[in-house]
């Protein structure tokens, strides 16, 4: 998405793109939950431990007006994972 002179990109921070682009019309906020499974023990014997770690997303939609279609940018831990324009004009 490009706002003004900038292009916002994936791995930017949230910092970054509200310098770029502004306030978005709408925040969005979620959990993403990771798991992640590690065996441990010793010879023989091993089990199974799952750590989990709860992540913050935000998704944030632009209203670009009535000729432009709205962009929502999608935020995982304060960095941008994905860009998308979706399919109808903003107001």
């Amino acid at each position: 998405m490009r706002c003004g002179d900038k292009l916002v990109m994936v791995g930017d921070s949230m910092a970054a793109v509200r310098a770029y682009c502004g306030r978005p019309a709408v925040v969005q906020h979620g959990v993403k939950v990771s798991a992640t499974t590690e065996r441990v023990g010793s010879r023989g014997v091993s089990q199974s431990h799952t750590v989990g770690a709860a992540v913050p997303v935000e998704t944030w939609t632009y209203n670009r007006g009535p000729k432009k279609l709205l962009i929502t940018i999608r935020f995982v831990d304060g960095s941008v994972v994905k860009v998308k324009t979706l399919s109808e004009y903003g107001y």
